[in-house]
């Protein structure tokens, strides 16, 4: 295992046109090997990594299409064309439609069925919903290759990782700082998720806040055991632990995560014990993590070792999960994913172990692949000693 000490710079500057001509080679790439004449992306994830324009889905469809080496088309509402316009950092040709609903021939799909052959060979999203893949023309093959091209990050999109990261480290520090005992949940949500905006407005201006998103909050030990239970705003920290800190942030389109197991004023014997092996698992799977390693394996192996250590009734996700545009996606260190790491991939490590009545135990990072091992981009206390926290007078 190496453990590379020295960070990429971080960035916050917008992607050149540059960038995002890069990132639509890799597709076109993909597209000349499947033998796709055009390519549909419906996914305003995907849509956004492609041409820096995030939308909301609603009845007003926006789709981009993809024809071999031409100027891709944005179909768009003509109400959104301008946005669509101030936003884009690519070349797009504009293909508007009236409305939705809208007189005969000016629907959507009216305008839609017209920018693609009947008898060519189109590949589409697994995610296209049934109505726009029902009105597409040609003959429809279902691959997911902007997805697969967005596993390995550029150097660009590491760099705004890095910043990213920069965000969720600052607002864990001081969530460390504020929990004691009888604070409400809602307080350390309003506190950090604004300490995490003010520093996205700071550092980045024209941040686009449909793609920025900022989230803050501790799971106690009598409901941390349940790692996706939605907490009660007004829910209390409570002497001891394990608690379980959540810091998360989608910073101008790039999602990253931190989290701790941490404890107020006291930690039981039990606890420590389940903390110990919560630790080494981690420590272990961080030992796995350089190119050429299966992610399924690393998983394997971390759930044996939880295993043989008494817990293996209390795991119950993964190891760690893909990070980028968004804070869940591709790769997964997953049993069942067999694929091997390569760098620049970034990833979350995270095995927990949570058992009714204690609590639950999980640290996770935002983890870069590098060609010879990994990079911690986020930074928060690990131990015992440093996560426990004195409970002031």
């Amino acid at each position: 295992m190496i453990i590379m000490t020295s960070k990429p710079k971080a960035i916050v500057s917008p992607p050149s046109k540059e960038e995002l001509n890069y990132r639509l080679e890799k597709v076109r790439n993909e597209m000349r090997k499947q033998q796709l004449d055009y390519y549909v992306s419906f996914d305003p994830v995907n849509i956004y990594y492609l041409t820096n324009f995030a939308n909301n889905v609603h009845e007003r469809p926006f789709i981009l299409i993809i024809k071999g080496n031409d100027t891709p088309s944005m179909l768009v509402p003509l109400l959104e064309k301008s946005h669509v316009e101030s936003r884009a950092l690519c070349d797009l040709n504009y293909e508007s439609y009236y409305e939705f609903p809208a007189p005969k021939g000016q629907n959507w799909y009216d305008v839609y069925q017209n920018l693609i052959d009947k008898d060519k060979k189109v590949g589409v999203e697994s995610s296209l919903p049934i109505g726009i893949s029902h009105r597409t023309p040609g003959n429809k093959v279902v691959t997911d290759i902007i997805n697969e091209a967005r596993i390995i990050k550029t150097d660009y999109e590491v760099g705004r990782s890095v910043h990213a990261c920069r965000v969720i480290n600052k607002g864990h520090k001081e969530l460390l700082k504020m929990c004691q005992p009888g604070i409400h949940e809602f307080a350390i949500y309003q506190k950090i998720t604004g300490i995490m905006t003010s520093k996205i407005i700071t550092d980045i201006p024209n941040a686009n806040f449909m793609v920025c998103k900022t989230t803050a909050a501790v799971w106690p030990p009598s409901f941390s055991h349940d790692p996706h239970i939605i907490p009660k705003i007004f829910a209390q920290m409570e002497e001891g632990g394990p608690h379980v800190s959540i810091v998360y942030a989608q910073v101008d389109g790039y999602g990253v995560e931190i989290e701790r197991t941490f404890f107020l004023g006291k930690v039981s014997e039990r606890a420590k014990k389940v903390f110990d092996v919560m630790f080494n698992a981690r420590e272990y799977a961080y030992s796995m993590l350089q190119p050429g390693e299966l992610m399924s394996e690393i998983d394997k192996k971390v759930r044996k070792f939880i295993t043989e250590k008494g817990y293996g009734d209390y795991i119950i996700h993964r190891t760690g999960h893909g990070l980028g545009i968004t804070g869940h996606e591709a790769p997964f260190l997953a049993e069942g994913y067999d694929r091997e790491l390569e760098p620049n991939m970034l990833i979350s490590v995270e095995p927990g172990i949570y058992i009714p009545n204690l609590g639950g135990f999980r640290h996770s990072d935002s983890v870069l692949i590098t060609e010879d091992g990994f990079i911690k981009l986020s930074k928060a206390p690990e131990t015992i000693e440093e996560l426990t926290i004195p409970i002031k007078k």
